[in-house]
């Protein structure tokens, strides 16, 4: 890898949270051993069970964290978008991813290999500071996604989603992904996440923009509905 080549992979690596405040000297050597990796849309970029040899950063694209039922159900975990890593937890579980990961556009990623980041991780204070706040606050998503699916209405789903990924400058959302993956996402049909944003915009809560694109008329009342 040439020096310009390097550098520039650097500099990309430096955007991910958890590098922050890292030192140029340890940025290169997290840019030594990043691996390429591009995958097209639909492909699975690992499965459960496989064994967990690094994880990843997603440059561009987006990928979807999911679990299948044997029946062959899909229950989405998580989107991950470009500028976020990924599957790190997967170095301290039994080696193996704990989930899939399939693109949902075409990606561009960098896989760092676990046996290269441990070492550097056991001698980088910020790097295993930043790795314990990452995990931490994949935890509390997870945490909050099983109270979603457990203990809320479809309607307390929705309105929770909306509210976190409200743009308040905007007062709009933009869905990552269509209806149906969000839908999904949610833990409920296609048709039941159409009825349920139908009502609301009944309502007078929200209305829809454009298609992907939805704008809160009522954010009181949608915060009470997320709660």
């Amino acid at each position: 890898m040439d020096d310009a080549t390097l550098k520039e992979r650097s500099e990309t690596i430096a955007g991910f949270p958890i590098f922050s405040g890292l030192s140029e000297d340890h940025l290169i050597m997290l840019a030594r051993m990043a691996r390429p990796r591009r995958v097209k849309r639909k492909e699975m970029l690992f499965r459960e069970g496989e064994p967990a040899l690094g994880f990843f950063l997603l440059v561009k694209g987006k990928i979807k964290l999911l679990k299948i039922s044997q029946d062959g159900k899909e229950q989405i975990l998580h989107f991950v978008l470009s500028g976020s890593s990924f599957a790190e937890a997967a170095i301290y579980i039994n080696k193996k991813y704990p989930a899939f990961a399939e693109a949902l556009e075409d990606s561009e990623l960098l896989f760092i290999p676990n046996d290269e980041f441990t070492k550097l991780l056991g001698s980088v204070s910020d790097l295993a500071a930043n790795l314990v706040a990452h995990l931490a606050h994949y935890l509390h998503m997870l945490t909050r996604k099983v109270e979603e699916l457990s203990l809320m209405d479809a309607t307390s789903r929705l309105c929770r989603f909306l509210a976190e990924n409200l743009d308040r400058e905007t007062g709009t959302v933009e869905l990552p992904v269509g209806k149906g993956q969000t839908a999904t996402s949610l833990g409920m049909a296609v048709e039941t996440f159409s009825r349920t944003l139908t009502r609301l915009k009944d309502d007078g809560i929200v209305e829809e923009v454009s298609q992907g694109v939805i704008r809160v008329l009522d954010v009181e009342a949608l915060d009470r509905f997320a709660l």
